[in-house]
């Protein structure tokens, strides 16, 4: 009776005993601070950046390299854990590498356990606890070769001239390829595994919808649905965009539409016939587009008898398109195309815009004359030969 009752306390002191969110031991380290970073998956898609104030980031030590963690989890939750001494500076901020940090998911109540160790600048590990974490930790060792080369050319692009850092760079362009076919193998080979959901979120974006169709409904509706939704309209948008490229050459009628203007009227393409036209698709947040604006204005004053440029604004808000639009002192006309209509309605999709600033020349009789991607010379060159 004795023993019965004495077994019966232990389980309920067993029972009792506090269950962390992550907890584990890590071999090799040199500084005992790790850092944890967490988010809800809903939120990943609409994060702004680092600094998301739906992000936190969080520091803890690792005694003896042993560690425990607690958060509550009420929501699926994307947690990357982080040993301090792999993280590297640039500009005074402290990041991670490619190699340094690992990825874990986990639900509401469940709890994750890490085995790892420090190797030169890898963090390996391995994760137990759920099925989900456990078959991540497996394919992630099928991908670390991948990233370790990776890194390795990356590092290696420092202080090596422009000939040497092209081919490193070509190279790694190799690995990730192979990095991203092992990704779609997982998906072949494991349709119905919730897993083959976040790998699709790492496979080329004209390789989505194809193996999308593939998932069975366990991978399709996992706990990573909210970044599958966004990532299937941006495959819808590519596909469109990439059908659209076939009417966007030299000799074809420009596509009419019509936008709203900064004082909220309504400006129509055809209006412009007979004259040249440029429609320049930029965004207040495009680097390069604010670099091109003075030279953009310099070429406006010197053909603005004959020329046209009706700058698009794209993937802004209204507000920061105005301000933008003052900003700069833009001098033409300015239109907004809304970023949530949908991809059949967007302009730029219509005009097969892949990239930022991208200008289309059109003739005074409505046929597009060429399109330029990106800010380079050919365009200036292109406009100045096509008016003078």
């Amino acid at each position: 009776m004795k023993r019965d009752l004495l077994l019966l306390l232990a389980a309920a002191v067993a029972g009792c005993a506090p269950r962390h969110t992550i907890t584990g031991h890590i071999d090799n380290l040199t500084n005992d601070s790790l850092c944890i970073v967490h988010c809800a998956i809903e939120d990943m898609p609409g994060l702004k950046g680092d600094d998301d104030q739906r992000i936190t980031y969080d520091t803890i030590v690792a005694a003896n390299g042993r560690f425990a963690y607690d958060m509550p989890v009420e929501l699926p939750t994307q947690f990357i854990i982080i040993p301090m001494q792999l993280m590297e500076f640039d500009q005074g901020r402290r990041h991670s590498t490619s190699t340094s940090d690992m990825k874990l998911f986990l639900d509401k109540g469940e709890q994750v356990k890490i085995e790892g160790r420090i190797d030169s600048t890898v963090f390996n590990c391995t994760l137990s606890g759920t099925r989900l974490n456990e078959d991540h930790s497996r394919h992630y060792q099928e991908l670390r070769p991948f990233w370790i080369e990776g890194q390795r050319l990356q590092d290696a692009m420092a202080g090596k001239s422009r000939a040497e850092q092209e081919a490193l760079y070509e190279r790694f362009r190799q690995v990730m390829a192979r990095r991203r076919a092992c990704e779609m193998d997982y998906i072949d080979a494991n349709p119905d595994n919730p897993l083959a959901g976040y790998c699709l979120t790492k496979i080329p974006i004209d390789s989505v919808l194809t193996y999308h169709e593939r998932l069975a409904d366990a991978a399709r509706n996992s706990i990573f649905r909210p970044l599958l939704e966004p990532l299937l309209a941006k495959a819808g948008k590519y596909r469109l965009i990439r059908l659209a490229e076939a009417k966007i050459v030299a000799g074809s009628p420009a596509p009419d539409f019509t936008l709203k203007t900064a004082d909220d009227k309504n400006f129509t393409l055809s209006s412009l016939r007979g004259k040249y036209v440029v429609l320049d698709f930029w965004g207040s947040w495009c680097g390069w587009c604010i670099k091109g604006i003075p030279k953009m204005k310099r070429y406006y004053d010197r053909y603005k008898s004959k020329l046209e440029i009706v700058g698009i604004d794209c993937n802004d808000t209204p507000e920061r398109w105005l301000a933008a639009v003052e900003e700069h002192r833009l001098p033409w006309i300015n239109v907004y195309n809304p970023k949530d209509v949908p991809a059949a309605e967007d302009i730029s999709v219509e005009y097969a815009v892949s990239g930022y600033p991208t200008k289309v020349i059109i003739g005074p009789d409505g046929l597009i004359i060429g399109k330029y991607a990106g800010e380079g010379p050919d365009f200036y060159e292109a406009l100045h030969k096509t008016i003078q």
